[in-house]
């Protein structure tokens, strides 16, 4: 593989990488509780949490063809406290992002009451949020995008050596949109 092509497969996870700390900074500022005086702003964070949650697990989950994923091993390294860090995110991502299984931020109880003629169940829906899930992930998402920034450099050094050339690389769409 050349290192043009290689370069290309991972640019996928700088856009993701970037979309998590998009979210994760929506959710810092959502994130006080003296704001949360109804369900609403309570959905607009956990919607923001669970996105940054969501693109940075994207990184290190399975790709599809012709794309990257990370190894955390390889970024944190010997850095056992951010690994683990790494773990509970992910874990948070197994069980509470993409999928419904128990988890630290959500209970439901039913609390049953006999009358008579009737039985009434009382239903009870909370939600706790633990901050440091939400400085544990900002600090995770820019050890990574550290990390995917030095990859793009050394790929990019790849590259100049092989076309024997300077390279410039220019973000965005330079041509103008189009509706097909």
């Amino acid at each position: 593989m050349s290192a043009l092509s290689s370069y290309k497969s991972q640019i996928h996870l700088m856009r993701q990488i970037h979309e998590a700390s998009y979210y994760i900074s929506k959710a810092e500022e959502l994130g006080h509780p003296h704001l949360w005086n109804s369900y609403t702003p309570i959905l607009e964070f956990f919607g923001h949490f669970k996105s940054a949650v969501n693109s940075y697990a994207k990184c290190f989950v399975s790709a599809g063809k012709g794309r990257q994923k990370l190894e955390a091993s390889s970024i944190f390294k010997s850095d056992t406290a951010c690994l683990d860090q790494h773990k509970k995110i992910m874990d948070l991502r197994h069980t509470y992002v993409a999928h419904n299984d128990e988890n630290e931020f959500e209970t439901v109880t039913v609390r049953e009451e006999e009358a008579p003629g009737e039985l009434m169940l009382h239903l009870q829906y909370a939600i706790s949020f633990p901050f440091d899930r939400l400085y544990e992930l900002r600090k995770l998402i820019r050890l990574v995008e550290l990390h995917i920034v030095d990859r793009q450099r050394g790929h990019l050094a790849a590259i100049e050596r092989e076309v024997g050339k300077p390279v410039r690389v220019i973000e965005g769409n330079t041509d103008t949109a189009r509706c097909n």
